[in-house]
């Protein structure tokens, strides 16, 4: 079963230019992933990555992990990373204020899910 076509670019405010053009000038089997954080510890001016974060703005994080799945090239990039590179990889769900969180690491099956002060320990601690 193949995923359905990626979603347009909702907010009009992220310019989609290279996206487009590579759905329409590349055959369907060549794909173009967008990836959104690492974050990154600076140690004594040397950053390091501790982790992968792929995050999805929802209107309600309830069922967030159900009813906005990552794509299985966003799944297939955050395992590639966490084999790779050896640090973890997390899809995060979150409402626009940034206050509701649904926290999933790409290896597990069940999300958790964290207050705004929750999450900023989460990524503290990573």
């Amino acid at each position: 079963m193949s995923d359905p076509p990626p979603l347009e670019e909702i907010t009009g405010k992220r310019p989609t230019n290279y996206s487009v053009w590579h759905r329409k000038a590349l055959p369907d089997w060549c794909k173009v992933t967008d990836g959104d954080w690492f974050e990154q510890r600076s140690k004594m001016g040397v950053f390091k990555s501790v982790a992968y974060i792929e995050t999805i703005q929802v209107p309600k994080v309830d069922n967030a992990d159900k009813n906005y799945p990552p794509w299985s090239s966003k799944k297939s990039l955050c395992i590639e990373i966490e084999e790779k590179m050896g640090i973890p990889a997390y899809v995060i769900w979150h409402n626009a204020e940034c206050t509701d969180f649904l926290v999933l690491r790409i290896t597990e099956t069940k999300p958790k899910r964290m207050s705004d002060k929750e999450y900023i320990e989460f990524i503290k601690g990573l």
